[in-house]
Order: C-alpha cells, then sequence, then structure tokens
C-alpha cells in the first residue's frame, strides 16, 4: 500500500498536529478500518478561544494500490467569528465550512502528491442586510460551492508531514502526524522499517 495522505491501514491509530490558517492549531486522532475507511475527530484552536471546537472526520477509499489512490472524504474548517466593528448594520456570527471531496493521490517512496475536487458549504456575510434581517438576526446565508485542493505528504509509514490548501473557503495547514500500530494486520517491522 502506498503512505497514503487520507486512508489508514487497518488498525492504524494516528496523531497529528497541525500549523496553519484560520485556526491557530489543531490536534486530531483517527483510526484506519479494513484498509479503506478512516474515522477520526479534531480539536480547533482558533485566536481568542479559550476552549477548543470540535469537528469530525471521515474518509473512505474506493481504491488503495502502491502508486496511486482514489477516494472520498469529509472534514470541517473552523473559522474564527466575524469581527465587530460597531456599525449595527453588520452582526458577528460563528463560520464553519463542510468539505465532501473526491482525492486522488500517486505515490513514489516517501513522496505522495495529489488533489481533491468536491464540494464545500460555508457561512458567508449577506451584503445587504434589511431591516427584517437585522430583526431577525440574520447576518449570514449559507451557500454550496464548488471546491478544489493539493496535498502533499512526505514521510514514512508511521511519520510523516503533510501540506495541504483548500478553496473557495481558504485553508492552508502544515500537518505532522505519527501513526501507531495499535491492531494491526500487517507485519509491523518495527520503527527501523519506517
Amino acid at each position: 500500500m502506498a503512505r497514503s495522505v487520507r486512508y489508514l491501514d487497518h488498525g492504524v491509530l494516528a496523531v497529528g498536529v497541525g500549523l496553519g490558517l484560520p485556526e491557530i492549531y489543531r490536534l486530531e486522532l483517527q483510526l484506519g478500518l479494513l484498509d479503506h475507511v478512516t474515522i477520526g475527530a479534531t480539536a480547533h484552536w482558533l485566536p481568542g478561544q479559550v476552549r477548543p471546537g470540535w469537528s469530525p472526520k471521515a474518509a473512505v477509499a474506493f481504491y488503495r494500490g502502491r502508486l496511486l489512490e482514489v477516494g472520498a472524504f469529509y472534514q470541517q474548517v473552523l473559522y474564527p467569528p466575524t469581527r465587530d466593528d460597531g456599525d449595527p448594520m453588520t452582526i458577528e456570527f460563528q463560520r464553519r465550512a463542510h468539505y465532501l471531496m473526491a482525492s486522488v493521490s500517486l505515490s513514489q517512496a516517501w513522496l505522495t502528491g495529489g488533489f481533491d475536487i468536491g464540494w464545500a458549504r460555508g457561512r458567508e456575510a449577506l451584503t445587504l442586510l434589511t431591516p427584517e434581517d437585522l430583526d431577525a438576526g440574520a447576518a449570514f446565508t449559507v451557500r454550496d460551492r464548488f471546491a478544489g485542493g493539493l496535498h502533499l505528504r512526505f514521510g514514512t509509514r508511521r511519520v510523516g508531514v503533510t501540506m495541504q490548501a483548500w478553496f473557495p473557503y481558504t485553508a492552508a495547514e502544515l500537518v505532522l502526524d505519527i501513526r501507531f500500530g495499535a491492531f494491526e494486520m500487517r507485519r509491523r517491522g518495527g520503527w527501523r522499517e519506517l
């Protein structure tokens, strides 16, 4: 199997730390099941927050080979709330984007890279607020948009660094992940066989 960015081998537990935008940093925990399903959760720390925001993660691989992987994943990106500028015509609201994307990756030795393409849903500020919007407290609308992104991972089966970026709700980050064989069925090989 390739040294995957999105999909974990069966029984592999991955812990990751991401630094980037829009969050200050995030921690993630993922578990691989049946070589094709990965589930997990992410804690996001945003600027000015005392406690993290939580979101789920999931990925399904349709094909996993030595050089090529094709699948889909779901992930959320949390953003800081809009700023209160003192104008009564603007209302502060919390932003969050949902990404459901297909992913294609190519692997060669320690390097895996590819692209993501799919759908994003997020809150966007209303440009023209009416008095009815102000009375109802409506400051945003939810929009569905075409989404895309790129990813690149450099590393071994056990340790890796991933760079990824998505649009239209801009997010970019650098993630360090460490993968452990919790109930892995493959020969572990120890840390020497990275």
